[in-house]
């Protein structure tokens, strides 16, 4: 009996080690949801993490315990945004031997302003804290670099074959960021203007159409 008990106590103890990492995991979503929005809405320099924490539910000390500083928390939010991006995006870009580059090219525009139109926050974030020099823009710069790097050789096969003629990889790319991010961070200045709303899935469609058609024109 003695035996037993003594048995059972690793599985208790690997069951409640499941459910503290379940917690835990949790808790760091809930706390990049909430930084991710009053960074969008305040900018850095005017969020505190104590409203972070609030906005989450949780404390100022457990918001240290997982990500240590307001500038970790920063590019925290930034990483997630960037892993996101680069698990939609790698499926479709170890298929550059097989697939046709133009329809790859433009299935790597679409994912992109998808994932913009899920997380219109990180956009609203980059317009207020990385308008100009300084770290916070070294910072995403450094992680969004790999993500041009993955499409410079589609951009410069589609290119070969003659499309996007008025473009480099680098002027693609910022077109792509701009035009396929910006109107979803500013939703209420988009909608002035357009007969869709943007945030529902027939204002994503129609403006990733939108953009399809300007970057590589209705012959395409």
């Amino acid at each position: 009996m003695l035996y037993g008990r003594i048995a059972y106590r690793p599985h208790m103890d690997n069951r409640r080690g499941k459910q503290s990492a379940e917690v835990a995991r949790k808790t760091r979503h809930k706390i990049l949801e909430a930084a991710e929005r009053q960074f969008a809405a305040n900018g850095f320099g005017a969020t505190s993490l104590r409203e972070i924490a609030e906005a989450a539910g949780t404390t100022h000390g457990l918001i240290r315990h997982h990500f240590g500083t307001k500038d970790d928390l920063w590019r925290a939010v930034v990483d997630d945004f960037i892993s996101q991006m680069l698990a939609r995006h790698l499926p479709l870009l170890q298929r550059v031997e097989d697939d046709d580059p133009v329809a790859l090219l433009k299935a790597f525009a679409t994912n992109y302003m998808r994932v913009s139109a899920e997380m219109p926050e990180v956009a609203k974030l980059l317009l207020k804290d990385c308008s100009e020099p300084g770290p916070r823009l070294e910072y995403l710069l450094a992680r969004i670099l790999p993500i041009h790097q993955l499409i410079t050789p589609v951009f410069e096969q589609v290119h070969a074959q003659g499309h996007l003629k008025a473009h480099d990889p680098d002027s693609f790319f910022i077109f792509l960021v701009m035009l396929g991010s910006t109107p979803f961070a500013l939703g209420d200045f988009t909608n002035a203007f357009c007969s869709e709303d943007i945030r529902t899935e027939r204002g994503i469609d129609a403006h990733i159409r939108r953009v399809l058609s300007t970057l590589f024109g209705d012959g395409d």
